[in-house]
């Protein structure tokens, strides 16, 4: 799978990935062999560029649901840019309200973890996207952390509105990403702080949840900076989760000018740093997504590769892996093993999915002695907790 920008498609490329309209309707299905015509569609249509497969690639698998997640994501995107473009101009927001709630119905009420994905960023879109992208997340955090959907309603309407000021931002800032100084990095709050003032929160004439704001007015002053002396001792528990789907969404996302970190990578950074990342909004992530999930590739800290055979549902770090080059079933939640090889991180294709899907997977799971291995194990830790259930 490759990554072409506009100006590169040539006709005869096919889709690895749906386009939709503003709408949520399908413009093209994955596989389409573009036509000249699609091309002059796509670059009406704004995009900066596709993911294509290569000439000999099969299709790669999408579950249903990953199907919709993307779906929603362009529909979410486009109804916020119009709230916020009507903010911007004074006016009132089209369904600011509306759209919050319907995040959160969609995403604050899983009853299982999702595989989160995410579509390519440019400067001129980053703003929406992230926000979409920090909502979602923050939905699902605080389903797991058990609010009431009138609060995760207010940190979803927060997320819209925290980097409302990112659109301000003089392009040659933007371009840098994360390495910027901290004279850039005062520039951008004060770009923040006048975005702020249009929401006039004295009058409040857009009805925002009073909580929202104060989210909104934490989150710009503790700013892009992770100062470790900062006072967070005030901070309501929808800012912490804002804080963790901030980051969480940032390390992860794909753009033009840098490869996005895995989910296993921006999980462990949050974890070793606690007095940035509340453990509880942190923990509350970990149960909402797919860290390691079955099929996935992973990269060993003995130089090997391996296959995820079984989620560890107690602890993503120890889950049941084949090792590629022994052909060995390595069971990360016994310390014996845990000692001699531990999970680096996960291999992800160029629009940060698993690699392997399904059908691969049955290729290394149907060998007799592996499966005997498994059940095994499965039978193990089925022990173990009954055991921790009549103890509790």
């Amino acid at each position: 799978m490759l990554f072409i920008e506009s100006q590169d498609i040539k006709p005869g490329m096919r889709l690895a990935k749906p386009v939709f309209n503003r709408n949520g309707v399908l413009l093209f299905d994955r596989n389409t062999k573009l036509t000249i015509q699609n091309i002059v569609n796509l670059n009406n249509f704004g995009l900066i560029g596709i993911f294509i497969l290569e000439p000999a690639e099969p299709l790669p698998p999408i579950t249903k649901e990953e199907l919709e997640f993307e779906q929603l994501q362009t529909f979410y995107m486009f109804r916020l840019r119009d709230n916020l473009v009507n903010i911007s101009k004074g006016k009132m927001p089209t369904d600011l309200a509306a759209l919050a709630k319907d995040v959160v119905q969609h995403f604050g009420s899983l009853d299982h973890k999702v595989h989160f994905t995410q579509n390519i960023r440019s400067n001129t879109d980053f703003v929406y996207k992230h926000s979409i992208g920090v909502s979602i997340i923050s939905a699902m955090i605080g389903h797991a952390m058990g609010l009431r959907e009138s609060t995760m309603i207010s940190v979803v309407t927060a997320a819209f509105l925290y980097d409302f000021g990112y659109l301000y931002v003089p392009a040659e800032i933007m371009k840098k990403g994360e390495d910027i100084s901290e004279l850039e990095n005062s520039t951008i709050t004060k770009y923040r702080e006048k975005a702020f003032a249009l929401l006039h929160a004295d009058t409040n004439p857009y009805n925002i949840p009073p909580d929202s704001l104060a989210m909104v007015t934490q989150m710009i002053q503790t700013g892009r900076s992770e100062d470790g002396n900062a006072d967070r001792s005030k901070w309501l528990t929808g800012t912490s989760i804002l804080t963790v789907a901030d980051k969480f969404d940032r390390m992860t996302a794909m753009s033009l000018s840098r490869k996005p970190n895995s989910e296993i990578s921006a999980i462990r950074y949050m974890i070793d740093h606690p007095e940035l990342y509340p453990e509880k909004a942190v923990t509350a992530l970990a149960k909402s997504i797919h860290i390691m999930p079955v099929g996935c590739c992973v990269d060993l800290t003995n130089g090997d590769k391996g296959l995820v055979l079984e989620e560890n549902v107690h602890d993503f770090n120890q889950p049941i892996v084949l090792s590629f080059s022994r052909n060995e079933i390595l069971d990360l939640s016994l310390p014996s093993v845990r000692h001699k090889v531990q999970i680096a991180d996960v291999m992800h294709t160029m629009d940060n999915r698993v690699k392997m899907d399904a059908e691969t997977l049955k290729q290394f799971t149907s060998d007799e002695n592996s499966s005997k291995t498994i059940r095994k194990y499965e039978f193990k830790k089925m022990k173990i907790e009954q055991r921790m259930q009549k103890q509790a």
